[in-house]
């Protein structure tokens, strides 16, 4: 396995699970606590990332194969060009959406898992990963309070398939943990930081990292 200086800790879950919100509020206390700290997302930014939004948005129409293909290829670029280089630097990077998505969403079309697990098996491996899991109900009401159209995969019935997946996986997975999400943000947010207090990343190098932090607090 490949070793890398810092965590990298993934949120996964269904659109308007609160996800978004979680990995923010986790990078914000790494940040209090000291630590240099990158928030990034899936689908990025970048060309592959952009096209993969035009289809979600249903402005490109691809068969579910290639859309598949799409989101690997977008997690390789963001893997080798953002995060393993963040990684070695020093920077804790937490990733608003990862490949758990990819095996979830994708799944919905794509009977062979095996084969989603197979195009993504080059992508490191988080830390940590967590899924905010949110009745699918509760998931579309908030994303119509935040937009007028519904995308790709975001209709009750398909979230709920989603939904199942993300349980299923949460058992297989290594650290991974299913987190509720039907409650109040500081609730989530305490039961998250329980688990990164209590998790192995808090170990070796990075456990020095935390040392050397909280003696700087003290001394200044």
């Amino acid at each position: 396995m490949e070793s890398k200086k810092m965590p990298f800790i993934a949120f996964e879950g269904l659109d308007g699970s609160g996800l978004s919100t979680q990995a923010f509020e986790l990078s914000k206390w790494f940040k209090n606590k000291g630590y240099e700290v990158y928030l990034t997302k899936e689908p990025t930014d970048g060309l592959i990332g952009s096209l993969i939004r035009g289809v979600l948005r249903k402005e490109v129409k691809v068969d579910v194969k290639t859309l598949a293909l799409l989101f690997a290829a977008d997690r390789m670029l963001h893997v080798n060009n953002t995060i393993r280089p963040l990684l070695n630097d020093g920077v804790i990077v937490i990733s608003d959406r990862y490949r758990l998505s990819s095996y979830a969403f994708q799944s919905l079309e794509i009977d062979d898992i095996d084969w989603l697990k197979y195009v993504n098996k080059k992508s490191i491996a988080p830390d940590l990963t967590f899924i905010i899991d949110t009745p699918p109900l509760i998931c579309v009401r908030r994303i119509l309070k935040q937009r007028f159209h519904i995308e790709l995969y975001e209709e009750v019935d398909k979230l709920e398939k989603i939904r199942a997946t993300y349980h299923e996986l949460a058992k297989k997975e290594r650290n991974t943990f299913m987190v509720d999400g039907n409650k109040p943000i500081k609730s989530i947010n305490a039961e998250i930081l329980k688990k990164v207090r209590s998790s192995k990343i808090l170990k070796g190098s990075f456990a020095k990292s935390v040392q050397l932090s909280s003696y700087i607090e003290k001394s200044e």
